[in-house]
C-alpha cells in the first residue's frame, strides 16, 4: 500500500492540453480539468496562436488560477504542441487531454486512488465515454492493458484521457512521436507497452471523447487510416500480426466513412454484437 506523501506531490498530475482553434469546446475542456485539480496540480496549455479568442479565454483563467499555466506560440503540429506541454511539466504524473474533450466528474480522485493503493504502478489505465457535440453520452468502453499485440490487433487501449503515466515513463520513451498527425496515440500507447510499465485498470471512466463534425476524427479520416495502418505494421510482430493489422486497418477504413451512422445507438448496438462474436 502506498504512502501518500501528506504534501500531495508524489501523486500530483499535470494535464497536457495542445490547443488550435478550439472552438467552442475549449472552455468546457478547460474547466472539466481545473474544477477538480488539486493543490499541487496544474494545466499545462500549449496553444498555437489561435485566432478564435482561446489565448484571451487561457489568460484570463490563468490570472486566477495560477495552476493553469498556458503557452501561446507557433508549433509544428498537435505532437510538437504536446512535447513542448511535456517538456514544461513539472509533476510525477502525466495525462494528456485534447481541447475538445472532457474529463469526468471525480476522474483525478480516481486515479490518485490507484496510485494509493499501489505506489508500483506506471500507469494508470481508466474506461472513457464517447459524446456527442453536446456532451450527451453516446457508449462507454473500459480501458486495456497497454500490450502491444492487442494494440496493433484491436486499436488503442484507451481514450488518451483516460491513461495517467509516469512523466519519467513518458520522457523516456520519446514522448510524441512528431511526424504524426493523428496517430500520435496509437504509436505512443505502443512505445509505453514495449517499456513493460506496471500497469492497474480501473473500472470508472476517467475522459469522455467528443466526437463532432469539426473534429480530426470526422474531417482528416485519410490520415487517420494512413498513418494508423503505418504504425500497426511498424510494430506488427510476424505474419499473423501483420494480417490481423491489415484486418484492423480495413475496419478503420470502414468506420472513418461512416462517421455520423456511428453516432446512433442502432450501430453501437450492431458493433457491441459483432464484437461478441469475434471474442472482443
Amino acid at each position: 500500500m502506498a504512502m501518500s506523501d501528506p504534501s500531495g506531490r508524489e501523486t500530483a498530475i499535470s494535464v497536457l492540453i495542445p490547443s488550435y482553434n478550439p472552438g467552442q469546446y475549449f472552455r468546457e475542456a478547460l474547466q472539466s480539468a481545473l474544477g477538480q485539480l488539486g493543490p499541487h496540480d496544474e494545466i499545462v496549455v500549449q496553444d498555437a496562436e489561435s485566432t478564435d479568442g482561446s489565448p484571451r479565454l487561457l489568460a484570463e483563467l490563468a490570472a486566477s488560477d495560477s495552476r493553469v499555466k498556458p503557452v501561446v506560440e507557433r508549433d509544428s503540429g498537435q505532437s510538437d504542441a504536446l512535447n513542448r506541454a511535456l517538456r514544461r511539466a513539472r509533476n510525477p504524473w502525466v495525462l494528456w487531454l485534447n481541447a475538445d474533450d472532457v474529463l469526468l466528474t471525480s476522474a483525478l480522485d480516481r486515479l490518485r486512488a490507484a496510485l494509493d493503493a499501489d505506489d508500483s504502478v506506471d500507469v494508470v489505465v481508466g474506461g472513457h465515454e464517447l459524446i456527442r457535440a453536446d456532451g450527451s453520452r453516446i457508449d462507454t468502453f473500459n480501458g486495456r492493458p497497454l500490450d502491444a499485440r492487442a494494440i496493433v490487433t484491436r486499436g488503442c487501449a484507451a481514450f488518451s484521457g483516460s491513461i495517467l503515466v509516469k512523466t519519467e515513463l513518458l520522457r523516456r520513451v520519446g514522448g510524441f512521436e512528431r511526424e504524426l498527425n493523428t496517430a500520435m496515440d496509437l504509436a505512443l500507447q505502443l512505445e509505453i507497452a514495449a517499456a513493460r510499465p506496471r500497469q492497474v485498470l480501473i473500472a470508472d471512466p476517467i475522459g469522455a471523447l467528443r466526437f463532432h463534425d469539426a473534429s480530426k476524427s470526422a474531417n482528416l479520416w485519410r490520415e487517420f487510416v494512413r498513418e494508423g495502418h503505418e504504425v500497426r505494421m511498424r510494430h506488427a510482430d510476424g505474419v499473423r500480426q501483420q494480417a490481423a493489422a491489415l484486418l484492423m486497418t480495413a475496419r478503420h477504413l470502414v468506420e472513418s466513412r461512416v462517421f455520423r451512422l456511428r453516432l446512433t445507438p442502432e450501430y453501437r448496438i450492431w458493433r457491441r454484437r459483432v464484437l461478441r462474436v469475434m471474442g472482443r
